[in-house]
């Protein structure tokens, strides 16, 4: 919307511009000021009055009449002055120099501030707060925030080469471009916003437009219009393709644009093209147009500035006919070397090179002459993309281009058809062996693909591991496998092969080693050893394995030719299983050895095994046989007991005394089973038999809880009952008599099962069981001794959470199990 407002205003407002019709009859009257010093700055504070700063340190202030500086007042800083920008207000002037920054207040004519830099400040900016911006072309190569003097911490990121201009646009954003192309955008803060990249060369001077735009001229004369609103653009070139050093907006809008080599290109801001073109010598800094239409250019030199002036051209040329190289050829009017060929190229006879008295002709328009005999003669007049061959070679330098020779200082080498940097003509320098194919091999051949870098290329149809190409393409540190058993022969690389000149397989080795302490004595230890015989595949060189032909131990400690893993003590050639270490050592009664002395449970251990189960322990195996067979015994007594006392006792009595027995029998075992449980025999150990003890472990019956806790259930007193034994017989009928009791048996001898301390076997009539002590003396196992020596330990060691003394009485056994 903006831009469609300033066409409008443009299209309006033209009729009033004083100027506009005078700028196709300007000429050229001449330089009508001469200033000493070289102005690194030229601006207006005010519509008469200017503001100049010369290289070594003058600052001035001059009134401005049609052309003619009159100074005012002057102040030598004695510095060597950069650039120099004035602020808003017009009342303060910013002069960067080689030590940093002053400021020159205007209005009091006095120095108000002077900041020191560590380097050379080449640019410095006001923003809208009054804080500056000191721009570092080399070194630091980018913008950085002062306040007062003060760095604020604020700055923009660094151009990867030198920085080349700066401004300052809508909400204090900071903008620079540099010798990298790019033009970067930032944010008060520093923090990039937006970087622009469409340029052929690198920008040399960006400035805000005042509209909305910011305006990038380049070194190679392009010119770019950018919205910094939507960042879109618009693109020119100035005419000259000179390289541009200043862009000042004129009061119309116009565009004035300066370049290195005296030129000023008007730039009609609403089209965004080049209208006219002024020459001026030296380097055109500045550029305005007077009250009457007439345009004033500034340019300077080493020591002095001039200002010229563009007025009235008599013969309708555009060139002022005092310096009119041809006042009558209407198409030609300068003609700065002096050759006789006019510097306009759309003239007649045009110079292709104004500058070079030597040249003119340029046939193929690649800015190299014809003249051989001239300046920067042209080695090929009809290609406009080569002009010298370095090497004569016949091959343009330009490598890239037509004819282009790729190695323009090697007369033997032109072409690189794959971009290796190695030459397609095999016989030359550097030949390449590999030419349609990108490699960068040096050693076995040149210029072919190595993938691992090391020089040696990788293997190919035509080139294989015995003509020399490497034998392992990923890895840089080996290259050759004369034995091809997969190994390099480099002795330090990765895997280097130790037997280099012999096929293996091997990847380690046992060896012997010195004591850390320096001992005599050998410690073996296992080393990395490649590429050698290990005839059984177990990864172990054959000359550094114990056992070369056993592919599941390279370990043997004591030579029986069993490995250590199979080997039960691999300390002892006289022990090999587990079998051989109980009958060789006859004092060892730990669990295994018991086990292997027991006919009967290596029989069980066969079935088990013979089933696919699991056997149990010898000891375990032993409680669940002598449990079986006290069961049966048990049991046998109790029948054998019942069948005895059946004949003399009624049907019914009978049945009772059968149920009891049952009863007993199936208690006396449940009672041996809880004792196996709890102490693992079937007794209760010396120590535990109390009725304490049973109470406080939740086991005893009433008798062991003491019985009824109290009366309080009995609804009244029972007078205790009399008993009175005295005349039993006489008085009390036993109830018995109409029973025929056979058998001779002493009735007296059961009146025992009457007495309150009788157990049920007894009550019953069953044979008394068998006591404790009389249980531990036939069940005891003799008393277990340590074993006189621990058995070997496996190769990898103690098994996880054992220690040596569990080792020590229970490794055999824990060896058995695994079958070692």
């Amino acid at each position: 919307m903006r831009r469609v407002i300033a066409l409008i205003l443009a299209v309006l407002l033209l009729p009033a511009l004083p100027f506009a019709e005078a700028n196709a009859n300007l000429i050229d009257v001449g330089v009508v000021e001469t200033e000493d010093g070289r102005f690194m700055h030229a601006s207006f504070t005010s519509s008469s009055t200017m503001v100049t700063v010369t290289k070594t340190g003058n600052l001035s202030e001059h009134f401005w009449g049609s052309g003619e500086l009159i100074t005012q007042w002057s102040i030598e800083l004695n510095v060597t002055v950069n650039s120099a920008t004035v602020d808003s207000t017009g009342l303060q002037v910013a002069v960067a120099h080689n030590g940093g920054v002053f400021v020159v207040n205007t209005q009091s004519r006095t120095i108000t501030g002077n900041y020191n830099s560590t380097g050379s400040v080449d640019e410095v900016l006001w923003d809208s707060e009054g804080d500056m911006w000191f721009g570092y072309h080399g070194g630091e190569r980018r913008a950085k925030e002062f306040e007062s003097g003060v760095p604020t911490g604020e700055a923009t990121l660094a151009h990867n080469t030198a920085l080349t201009s700066m401004t300052i646009i809508s909400e204090d954003r900071i903008v620079t471009s540099g010798r990298d192309n790019l033009v970067k955008v930032f944010s008060q803060e520093g923090v990039l916003e937006t970087s622009l990249s469409d340029f052929n060369s690198y920008p040399t001077k960006v400035i805000n437009d005042g509209n909305g735009n910011i305006i990038v001229g380049c070194t190679n004369g392009d010119l770019f219009r950018y919205d910094f609103d939507d960042w879109s653009m618009e693109e020119t070139s100035v005419s000259s393709s000179q390289s541009i050093i200043s862009i000042t907006m004129d009061d119309s809008g116009e565009i004035l644009v300066g370049t290195q080599n005296g030129k000023l290109h008007l730039i009609n801001s609403t089209t965004f093209t080049e209208e006219e073109v002024y020459s001026a010598s030296g380097r055109v800094i500045f550029g305005t147009y007077g009250n009457s239409g007439e345009l004033y250019i500034i340019s300077t030199f080493s020591t002095s500035s001039k200002i010229r002036l563009y007025d009235l051209d008599s013969d309708g040329d555009g060139v002022t006919d005092s310096v009119d190289a041809f006042p009558t050829d209407s198409t030609q009017y300068e003609d700065e070397d002096g050759d006789g060929y006019g510097d306009n190229p759309q003239g007649n006879t045009p110079d292709a090179f104004p500058e070079d008295v030597t040249q003119w002709d340029d046939t193929d328009g690649d800015g190299y002459g014809d003249n051989p005999d001239g300046n920067d003669s042209d080695a090929f007049p009809t290609n406009s993309e080569q002009w010298v061959d370095s090497d004569g070679d016949g091959y343009g330098d330009n490598m890239n281009k037509e004819g282009g020779d790729r190695y323009p200082d090697d007369s033997t080498q032109w072409a690189d058809s794959d971009f290796d940097g190695f030459g397609d003509n095999k016989d030359g320098t550097e030949g390449d062996d590999c030419p349609d194919q990108n490699g960068f091999s040096t050693i076995d051949r040149t210029g072919c693909k190595d993938t691992d870098g090391d020089g040696y290329s990788d293997p190919s149809d035509d080139w294989s591991v015995a003509d020399g190409a490497d034998f392992s393409i990923n890895d840089d540190s080996q290259w050759s496998d004369t034995d091809g058993d997969g190994y390099g022969d480099n002795l330090q690389g990765n895997d280097p092969d130790a037997c280099p000149l012999e096929w293996g397989n091997s990847t380690s080795a046992y060896i012997p080693e010195i004591a850390s302490d320096g001992s005599l004595e050998l410690n073996f230890v296992v080393t990395e050893k490649f590429g050698c015989i290990d005839t059984d595949g177990d990864g172990f060189y054959d000359f550094a394995d114990d056992l070369p032909e056993d592919s599941r131990d390279y370990i043997d400690s004591d030579g029986d030719s069993v490995g250590a893993s199979q080997d039960y003590n691999d300390s002892n050639r006289l022990v090999q299983t587990v079998f051989d270490h109980c009958e060789l050592i006859v004092t060892d009664v730990t669990e295994t050895c018991q086990g292997v002395r027991d006919a009967d449970y290596q029989n069980y251990v066969t079935d088990k095994e013979a089933k696919g189960e699991t056997a149990k322990q010898y000891f375990a195996w032993v409680k669940s046989q002598e449990e079986a067979e006290a069961e049966e015994s048990s049991s046998d007594q109790y029948l054998s007991t019942a069948k005895e006392i059946a004949p003399f006792l009624g049907g019914g009595f009978a049945a009772i005394v059968a149920v009891l027995l049952i009863y007993a029998a199936i208690g006396s075992a449940r009672r041996r089973k809880a004792l196996v449980k709890t102490y693992g025999v079937p007794f209760v150990p010396d120590g535990e038999n109390s009725a304490e003890a049973e109470a406080l472990g939740g086991k005893a019956g009433l008798s062991g809880s003491g019985g009824v806790d109290s009366d309080k259930y009995w609804d009244d007193d029972v007078a205790p009952m009399e008993m009175d034994n005295s005349n039993d017989e006489a008085e009390i009928d036993s109830g018995f008599d109409d029973i025929d009791i056979k058998g001779d048996m002493d009735v007296s001898e059961s009146t025992g099962v009457m007495e309150e301390s009788a157990s049920l076997e007894e009550l019953a009539g069953l044979p008394a069981q068998t006591t404790a002590t009389e249980v531990s003396q036939v069940n005891e196992a003799p008393a277990q001794q340590a074993p006189p020596e621990a058995p070997p330990l496996p190769a990898e060691g103690l098994p996880d959470g054992w220690t040596m003394d569990q080792w020590k009485w229970y490794g055999a056994e824990w060896l058995a199990k695994q079958g070692k």
